[in-house]
């Protein structure tokens, strides 16, 4: 029997997939890099850190890590301050479910953008619990994050829906033992 329902944030609650990568553009720019459509998929899901060392890497970026960084999360709040909002259908999913299900969050986002987009959406009106990068062990793709989740909830992993989007939240769902509703 299916105890708890548990989202990821970015392009699951949030519609901020875009917005993160409009900010990312315009910091590639910058350094003269424009990123191939299809290298943009190896980014999504990552960690804030994995995407800056992977990017960096990848596209022969040498600038002080600290201040690329600075820079691109300059541009994603930027972004996010015009235009971030809830997905289409999240808000009249949840009113259906939150009733009947246990629910919790798990993101990579650091814990200063999750606070951020807090600040901005009120996502701790909807989730009581809410694990963000650095709050488990290890990230995804590791199943830490959700294992966490389901321990703090109480109940079992196969009790679990995870709605996730990337493939490093799918690899981490499904290692952690849960069900796992692919966006």
């Amino acid at each position: 029997m299916i105890k708890a329902i548990i989202f990821d944030l970015d392009g699951v609650v949030i519609d901020s997939e875009r917005l993160y990568q409009k900010g990312e553009i315009r910091l590639f720019k910058e350094y003269g890099v424009a990123i191939p459509d299809t290298d943009w998929k190896l980014f999504r899901g990552c960690q804030e850190d994995a995407f800056y060392q992977i990017a960096m890497e990848r596209y022969g970026i040498k600038e002080d890590r600290n201040i690329f960084m600075s820079k691109g999360r300059k541009y994603i709040l930027e972004e996010f301050s015009k235009s971030l909002e809830y997905k289409s259908g999240f808000k009249e999913l949840f009113a259906r479910i939150h009733n009947n299900f246990e629910t919790g969050l798990v993101t990579s986002s650091s814990s200063d953008i999750f606070e951020w987009v807090n600040r901005l959406l009120n996502l701790r009106n909807y989730f009581n619990r809410i694990i963000y990068n650095g709050m488990s062990e290890n990230a995804k793709p590791h199943p830490d994050p959700y294992l966490k989740m389901v321990q703090w909830i109480g109940c079992q992993p196969e009790e679990c829906i995870v709605v996730e989007d990337s493939v490093h939240g799918l690899n981490s769902a499904l290692s952690a033992g849960a069900k796992v509703i692919a966006v």
